[in-house]
């Protein structure tokens, strides 16, 4: 055998093989197509994934509800402390002393002041009794005053309580005659009816 002829030969033997192996996969291809349980593992594919998407979506949405859940239990902490605080101050002030300025009548109106003593504060976080004044005007002490005006009521609270000795308002209010005044006392529709004024 010449060298062509076994060159020809291998190039048969060749394309013979690989004919043999193209057929031989497209029958195994035809074989495994045609069975049940490929087809409906085809069949499921497309569900799958559908699931997949709904599943993603769902999980979004419960990760949005749980942030939105959060938000608003640390909104309701909040206001709990709030309401707890406001609700211990209540305490505190019902059964503190109610200092009275003045003289109730028709033509004042009742105002309502929150007065520390700075000195008395100072007195007491260097561990000293203050020489003249009682340890609670280091918390704020309530004083109602009968005026006819805020300023005339806030020159009547610092005459008695006068700043030089360390004594501060540190919130001044009007008391509607709902809240425990004389219902003939202050006019209602007075500009003083909405008065909230922090004094400091």
């Amino acid at each position: 055998m010449t060298y062509g002829n076994a060159i020809l030969v291998g190039s048969l033997l060749g394309v013979a093989g690989w004919l043999f192996a193209f057929f031989l996969g497209k029958l195994i291809e035809v074989s495994i197509d045609g069975r049940d349980d490929l087809k409906a593992a085809q069949e499921r594919i497309p569900r799958l994934a559908q699931m997949e998407i709904r599943f993603e979506l769902r999980r979004a949405e419960v990760q949005a509800g749980i942030a939105r859940v959060t938000t608003e239990v640390a909104g309701l902490r909040r206001q709990r402390y709030l309401l707890e605080r406001e609700l211990a101050e209540a305490h505190r002030e019902a059964e503190a002393p109610i200092r009275i300025v003045g003289r109730e009548s028709a033509a004042n109106l009742r105002f309502r002041a929150w007065v520390v003593n700075r000195q008395v504060q100072a007195s007491q976080m260097e561990g000293k009794p203050h020489p003249t004044l009682d340890a609670e005007w280091a918390t704020p002490q309530v004083v109602e005053v009968w005026a006819e005006t805020l300023t005339e009521a806030r020159r009547e609270i610092q005459r008695l309580y006068p700043l030089p000795l360390g004594f501060a308002i540190l919130n001044m209010r009007l008391e509607r005659p709902d809240e425990g005044g004389d219902p003939d006392g202050a006019a209602a529709g007075t500009p003083e009816d909405d008065l909230r004024n922090a004094v400091a």
